[in-house]
C-alpha cells in the first residue's frame, strides 16, 4: 500500500516538470523563461529527435532562437509514469503538437515522448533523456493555445505533490502575496505562518495521502490570472493506519506571471462532496 502512495506522489512531481517542459515554447522567449527551462533538465541530459541528438543544457538559448516568433501550442493527450529499477522516473505521453510560423504556414502533428527522470530527495525530478517520435501528421487543424492548460496542470500536480508529502516550507513560491484559502471546514488562511501550522496539523493526523482530480475546468479571465474549477478524489492513511476517502470540489483563482517558474495561488475555495471518513478498504 505504501508503494501505491508513493508511486502517485512521484507520478505528480514528474508531471508538474513535464507540463513545465512546453511552456517555454509557448510564450515569448526571455532570459528567465530559458533558465526556468535549464531548472527541469540535468547537466548532461540528452535530448533525441528528428533535429538530431543534443547532449547537455550548455547552449539552449541558441537552440530555442530558431523558435523564435513561432506560436506553439502542446496538447498532452496522454501520460504513464512508472518508477525504473534503478530509482529513475520513466514517463511516456502522446502529444498533439500545433505550429503557426512568422510566414504564417501551419503544420500539426502527433509526438511520442519517451522520457527519464533523476529522482531528487523532497524536490522535484529532472530529466536525463527526452526523446520524440513523431507518430503522425494532422492536415487540417484550428490552433488552439496551450499554455494555460500547462500551466495550470503544472502547478496543480506540484501543489498536490506537495499537499502529499507535507512539504510546508516549499509552498512560499505557490502562494501569491495576498493569498485567501477558503477551507471546507469553513475557516479561512491569510497568511504563511498560519498555512504552514495548518500543514503541520495536517501532517500530525495523515501518514500519507494522494489526490486524483477530474471535472477539470480552466478558464483564462485575463492574462494574468487564470481561474480553475477542479473535483478531488483524496486517499488517505492515518498515523494510527486507518483508510480515510473524501472528495473536494476546489475553485481556484491563480495569479500567472510568465517569468516565474509556476502560477501562484491567489484564492481557493473548497467545499466538501464527500466527507472525510474512515473506510474499511480502498
Amino acid at each position: 500500500m505504501d508503494n501505491f502512495f508513493k508511486l502517485e506522489q512521484i507520478t505528480h512531481a514528474a508531471l508538474a516538470q513535464y507540463y513545465r517542459w512546453y511552456q517555454v515554447y509557448e510564450v515569448p522567449f526571455t532570459q528567465q523563461t530559458i533558465s526556468n527551462q535549464k531548472d527541469i533538465l540535468s547537466e548532461e541530459v540528452e535530448i533525441v529527435s528528428q533535429n538530431g541528438i543534443t547532449k547537455g543544457k550548455n547552449g539552449l538559448e541558441e537552440r530555442l532562437s530558431v523558435y523564435a516568433g513561432w506560436q506553439n501550442a502542446h496538447h498532452v493527450q496522454k501520460t504513464a509514469v512508472q518508477v525504473l529499477d534503478d530509482g529513475s522516473i520513466a514517463l511516456e505521453a502522446d502529444i498533439l503538437y500545433q505550429n503557426i510560423r512568422p510566414d504564417s504556414s501551419k503544420y500539426s502533428y502527433k509526438l511520442h515522448y519517451t522520457t527519464v527522470l533523476e529522482q531528487k530527495e523532497k524536490d522535484l525530478p529532472i530529466f536525463k533523456k527526452i526523446e520524440l517520435q513523431p507518430t503522425g501528421i494532422v492536415n487540417e487543424f484550428k490552433f488552439e493555445e496551450a499554455y494555460t492548460e500547462n500551466r495550470v496542470k503544472s502547478f496543480m500536480h506540484y501543489w498536490l505533490y506537495l499537499m502529499e508529502i507535507a512539504a510546508a516550507e516549499k509552498f512560499e513560491e505557490l502562494l501569491d502575496p495576498n493569498f485567501v484559502l477558503h477551507l471546507s471546514s469553513g475557516g479561512t488562511i491569510t497568511d504563511f505562518d498560519s498555512f504552514k501550522d495548518w500543514m503541520h496539523s495536517n501532517a500530525t493526523k495523515i501518514k500519507t495521502s494522494t489526490h486524483h482530480y477530474k471535472n477539470l475546468i480552466i478558464k483564462e479571465s485575463n492574462p494574468k490570472e487564470i481561474k480553475v474549477s477542479v473535483d478531488f478524489d483524496w486517499k488517505g492513511i492515518t498515523v494510527d493506519n486507518q483508510k480515510m476517502i473524501a472528495e473536494t470540489h476546489h475553485e481556484w483563482i491563480l495569479s500567472n506571471d510568465t517569468e516565474n517558474r509556476f502560477a501562484k495561488m491567489k484564492e481557493m475555495r473548497v467545499r466538501a462532496v464527500i466527507p472525510f471518513q474512515v473506510v474499511t478498504d480502498f
